[in-house]
């Protein structure tokens, strides 16, 4: 049994006994015997990302797992939630990602022939806060495209791609395709790109295919940190890379599956590794409060900026319906927030992130804020974060779970963060959101003092539950021995 899963690699001596990696500073070797969910997490959606790919993406043991140093994508033909197929999207935002280096993978890639399209590549860590292309797509191995079935090549015809926002702010691509020697699918390969300040190169078995200049100050995007997507996609609604546009034209053979053997970054002068662990933020934490004490607090940006899309500071966006107003003495401090919202329109505002803060130490804590109106409105409170998704919970009056008395006075708010589900708590890009449905009469909402709580840690069961099974006539003990 091997214990590490996911290594940094700080010091290396020789070994006699086997070879030395003496520049990676990171890698998953998928040795151990799960995937390790400090570095991976999932997409898991049905809905195709963009591309109408025909398979539900599941965090699923039979799409996902680690088998003989391999990690293993499986796809598969079955019936789920309305899709015709299941495999697996697995991505490290949140947990690890980089700015420069050199990132290989040894991955053996299934018979693609037809509708199959595996996948090595990287986002921007800024999406979905910012859309793509502006947040930038890096394609390292893409295999399956309609380009090598028209010419009888499915397993050999791979390219690379950049996705970015071109000069005139249209979408832009740069891509390169090659016509390998042998069929991919039969063995392992080396899939590569070498990131520096001035170029992106690409590379199959050590051999440089595809190769872009990123000094152009249009693509920025290029220098700022990604983090790594693997996956296995099935088909697609035309326009679609594949050209395989229903399940009935899938013909590849299935369970298909894609082993990946390891990933690896090497360093050069330039490289910087973001690891969620360094991230965590820590201790109270400021969305906009000025007096109570707090360990680090959010700077603001009018977000109007091109800069802003990679950098860490928030803005405040009134969404609609929120018209800046005269702000009334604050609950503490100098300032406040104070907005003046019309009739018969909904209205909404958030504190946007454009990187998101990995708010883990804070899934048990609390969200606190004071607020103040004499509107008696339905109002929602919520968060959103890059992966999970996004969840409000309403704000009622003074008699509500969460709410305040509608007086004109101000009032604190507390609301535990482990209410919003849906959340990844690693990677939150709206800190803070408000919003309701169209007020009935015109009314003016203040907002101050808003601060995360950290939770204390969730201490281990210790208590033996036993459940009865009156069918079977059997007792199960499960015995709890780890934190949720």
């Amino acid at each position: 049994m091997y214990l590490k899963a996911t290594i940094i690699i700080l010091i290396i001596s020789f070994l006699a006994c086997g070879p030395v990696y003496s520049d990676v500073v990171w890698s998953d070797e998928f040795n151990g015997d799960s995937i390790d969910s400090a570095t991976w997490t999932y997409d898991v959606s049905g809905k195709g990302f963009g591309n109408g790919q025909l398979e539900y993406d599941t965090a699923r043991r039979e799409n996902s797992y680690i088998e003989n140093g391999n990690l293993v994508i499986e796809a598969r033909r079955e019936n789920y939630f309305g899709n015709s197929f299941t495999s697996a999207r697995m991505l490290t935002q949140g947990r690890f990602a980089f700015k420069y280096g050199s990132l290989e993978a040894r991955i053996k890639v299934p018979d693609t022939a037809d509708g199959l399209w595996p996948a090595f590549w990287m986002l921007g860590n800024n999406f979905p806060a910012i859309n793509w292309p502006k947040s930038g797509e890096v394609d390292i191995l893409e295999i399956g495209g309609k380009a090598g079935i028209a010419k009888g090549l499915q397993r050999r015809k791979i390219n690379c791609a950049m996705h970015f926002s071109d000069a005139s702010g249209q979408k832009g691509m740069y891509d390169a395709w090659l016509d390998a020697p042998v069929d991919l699918n039969l063995d392992y390969h080396l899939y590569k790109i070498s990131w520096t300040p001035k170029y992106m190169k690409f590379y199959l078995d050590g051999v440089e295919y595809g190769s872009c200049d990123i000094t152009p100050d249009h693509l920025r995007e290029f220098h700022q940190p990604f983090f790594l997507i693997l996956n296995l996609a099935v088909g697609g609604r035309d326009p679609s890379y594949t050209g395989v546009y229903s399940p009935g034209a899938v013909t590849a053979s299935f369970p298909a599956k894609m082993y990946v053997d390891w990933v690896r970054l090497s360093n050069n002068p330039h490289t910087k590794l973001y690891l969620g662990k360094d991230i965590e933020e820590a201790g109270n934490f400021g969305v906009y409060t000025e007096r109570t004490p707090v360990k680090k607090s959010l700077t603001y940006e009018d977000g109007s900026g091109p800069e802003f899309n990679y950098g860490t500071a928030a803005a405040l966006y009134p969404w609609n319906n929120m018209t800046e107003a005269k702000s009334p003495t604050p609950s503490e401090g100098s300032k406040c927030w104070s907005f003046d919202i019309a009739a018969g329109n909904w209205f909404g505002m958030g504190v946007f992130l454009p990187n998101h803060r990995n708010m883990k130490n804070y899934s048990d804590g609390y969200l606190h804020f004071d607020i103040k109106t004499t509107s008696r409105a339905a109002m929602k409170v919520g968060i959103k974060s890059s992966r999970g998704g996004e969840f409000f919970l309403p704000l009622g009056d003074q008699t509500a779970e969460f709410g305040f008395a509608r007086d004109g006075k101000w009032h604190k708010v507390k609301i535990p963060l482990n209410r919003y589900t849906n959340v990844d708590f690693h990677t939150v890009h709206q800190m803070f959101m408000i919003a309701g449905d169209p007020p009935s009469s015109a009314l003016n909402l203040s907002i101050d003092n808003v601060w995360w709580e950290p939770g204390a840690a969730r201490p281990t069961p210790k208590q033996v539950i036993s459940v009865y099974t009156p069918r079977l006539h059997q007792t199960r003990i499960i015995v709890c021995r780890s934190n949720v």
